[in-house]
Parts: C-alpha cells; structure tokens; sequence
C-alpha cells in the first residue's frame, strides 16, 4: 500500500481516514457524476480497509464540502449526493450483518454485492 506521511511524521497507509477522504473528495468533485463511482472504487483499491472507514471518510468529505462551498453551488449536489452513498453504504452493512456475513473488510462488501446486491456495481 502506498504510504505518505503525516504532519505528526507518523506513516499513514491509505486506508487511513485522511487518504480516505482525500479520495472521497477527488471522486465527489471530479465531475457531476465521480459521485457514483466512489464506494466501487474506494472498495476496489482498498480490500482491506474497514468499510465503515469508507463510510466515515465519504461523511467527513461531504461535510466539507458543504463547509467550503456555499448554498446554491453546484457543487453541494457533491456533498448530498456523498451523504446519500455513505447511507446506503451503511444499510449494506446492516443488511450483511443481518445475513450473517462477514463485514470487516471493503473486499466483504465487493463480495456482497456481487452475490446479493449489484446497485454499486452498476452505479
């Protein structure tokens, strides 16, 4: 995993928030529609990561984004459209630990939507 430095020194692989969310916002922001990639593609790069570090990390974007931008832009669509993901994301993860399947990893999650629940997949 590639690994950047902190401001305290300290390593920080990319399933860290700070990388997670770095990502989020890249993805948020991209374009009007980089939101229906993320969750497939933060999953697909970070397999090991927990998946409600992907949650939190696309939260803590969209609340950034809506910090920086003001009403009106039309980059706060970004930011609700983050929310909406993070939701839906979670709903997954309750529903996995309703099925009794393994949810500690993002590569979990790629396991459930393919044998469960595609809506990621062809986002």
């Amino acid at each position: 995993m590639p690994k950047t430095v902190t401001q305290a020194g300290a390593p920080e692989t990319a399933d860290k928030p700070d990388s997670l969310t770095e990502f989020a916002l890249e993805r948020l922001l991209s374009t009007t529609e980089g939101w229906r990639r993320l969750m497939r593609e933060a999953v697909a790069q970070w397999p090991d990561a927990s998946p409600l570090s992907i949650v939190f990390a696309t939260v803590n974007a969209s609340a950034q984004i809506e910090a920086i931008f003001a009403e009106g832009s039309p980059s706060r669509k970004a930011a609700q459209h983050g929310f909406r993901i993070a939701g839906l994301l979670s709903a997954d993860l309750y529903a996995m630990e309703a099925l009794g399947l393994p949810r500690n990893r993002a590569a979990d999650v790629m396991a459930y939507w393919q044998n469960h629940d595609d809506y990621f997949l062809t986002l």
